[in-house]
């Protein structure tokens, strides 16, 4: 991801700052002296999950279509039935 911002900040170049703090939601802890990362909801791990395990990811979603797609075609074929 490439981000270009071009107005000119007084007192240096603050577009590492913007960056860090609001694209990647690090932020710095006096206590402890270091950077962190800020909390993760639970979209950003699930969107993490899928980008790791795609094979996975694509079979549960195979397994789910393929199995509505026979639930609405046995219901339909059952309603033929009754229709004789």
């Amino acid at each position: 991801m490439h981000i270009h911002i071009r107005k000119k900040y007084k007192g240096g170049n603050r577009n590492m700052e913007y960056a860090k703090d609001e694209i990647f939601q690090v932020r710095y802890n006096t206590k402890l002296n270091r950077l962190e990362i800020g909390e993760q909801n639970w979209i950003n791990r699930l969107c993490q999950k899928i980008k790791r395990h795609k094979l996975l990811t694509t079979a549960i979603i195979t397994f789910i279509m393929f199995g509505t797609i026979n639930i609405v075609m046995i219901s339909s074929f059952m309603k033929i039935l009754q229709n004789i």
